[in-house]
C-alpha cells in the first residue's frame, strides 16, 4: 500500500469512526427518548388512566400507545 493509499485510508477511518459515534449518540438519544414514554404511559395506567385518556392527553394514537408500551 502506497503512502497516499494509508493517508487515505486513515482520513477515512476517522470519518467513518465520527459518523458512527454520532449514529450511536442519536440512537441512544432516540431509545431514551422511548424509554420516558414508556415510563411516563405506564405511571399512568398505574395510576387509573385508560389508554384513551392517555393518547387525548398526549395528542397520539390509541395504537401508538399499545406500540410503545409493548417495546420495552
Amino acid at each position: 500500500m502506497c503512502e497516499a493509499e494509508k493517508r487515505w485510508l486513515e482520513v477515512k477511518s476517522k470519518e467513518w469512526k465520527a459518523e458512527g459515534i454520532e449514529l450511536g449518540i442519536k440512537q441512544g438519544i432516540e431509545q431514551g427518548i422511548a424509554l420516558s414514554r414508556f415510563e411516563v404511559y405506564q405511571t399512568m395506567l398505574d395510576k387509573g388512566f385508560s389508554i384513551k385518556a392517555i393518547a387525548s392527553i398526549f395528542s397520539v394514537s390509541e395504537e401508538s400507545i399499545k406500540k410503545t408500551l409493548m417495546k420495552v
